[in-house]
């Protein structure tokens, strides 16, 4: 009779045990599935899926760039009014003033940071522009939005930065 409850027991432990390994199994599965499918709309995965994901893909980046322009053009006129002020002030100095130099030099400094740091923002609108242009010419092809004035606005700013180029 102890070796009848012995196999009773070890056959009761090893079914619990087969049936956790089941619904572990099932749960495994399922997280999986969750993973591969995140739309969760079949098994099948049509080229759609891939599509939408490149789409909201393409979408998300033309927010993220036109934002990175508008910061860089605010901080591109900032830096213009500043240097504006600086030049002002430089024309104001007195040249026969024993401390004229020393003023200049002290003022020079930032000046030439400023210049600096606005050339490497118009190179970041140099790098942003192409990629917009890209994002509002396939939002347009994919997606059936008018982009064509967001396109005109990017046309203007690129030559703006040229124009600041040649002078």
């Amino acid at each position: 009779m102890p070796n009848l409850d012995l196999t009773s027991i070890v056959f009761w432990s090893s079914t619990a045990v087969g049936i956790a390994v089941i619904y572990y199994s099932f749960v495994l599965a399922r997280e999986r599935f969750k993973q591969w499918h995140p739309s969760g709309k079949g098994i099948f995965r049509g080229h759609n899926a891939a599509e939408t994901s490149l789409n909201s893909h393409i979408a998300g980046q033309w927010t993220e760039g036109r934002l990175r322009l508008d910061s860089v053009l605010t901080l591109i006129r900032s830096i213009a009014d500043l240097l504006e002020k600086e030049v002002k002030a430089l024309r104001r100095l007195d040249h026969s003033d024993p401390q004229y130099e020393g003023e200049v030099r002290q003022m020079v400094g930032p000046t030439l940071r400023c210049f600096t740091f606005d050339k490497h923002l118009r190179d970041e609108c140099r790098m942003l522009i192409p990629l917009l242009r890209f994002c509002a010419q396939d939002l347009a092809q994919s997606q059936g939005l008018d982009m064509t004035q967001k396109l005109i606005v990017l046309d203007e700013i690129q030559a703006a930065i040229e124009s600041a180029d040649l002078h």
